[in-house]
């Protein structure tokens, strides 16, 4: 299917066995239904490691789409509220 929009995948070398098995069951779904998709590998590493090179990578993809879109990232109301909230509980 064409589409803008694409699911994504993340994947790690040393992925739990049930969570490998759920990527492979989405990517036969997705090949099945003609459905393009993308699978990003995260650094070797431990689970902060990991985590903070995923984080990094996705900001920097969309901060570069939302700069291809002429899209203004600024207003970021959403995460004000779930911050002001998370605080609340801290």
């Amino acid at each position: 299917r064409n589409s803008v929009v694409k699911p994504v995948l993340i994947q790690g070398k040393d992925d739990h066995v049930k969570t490998i098995e759920r990527v492979r069951i989405l990517q036969e779904f997705f090949e099945n239904e003609n459905i393009d998709y993308k699978i990003v590998n995260s650094i070797e590493g431990n689970i902060l490691s990991k985590k903070v090179g995923l984080t990094y990578l996705f900001d920097y993809a969309t901060i570069y789409t939302s700069v291809l879109n002429n899209i203004d990232r600024t207003p970021l109301n959403s995460i004000h509220f779930v911050k002001s909230k998370l605080k609340d509980i801290e």
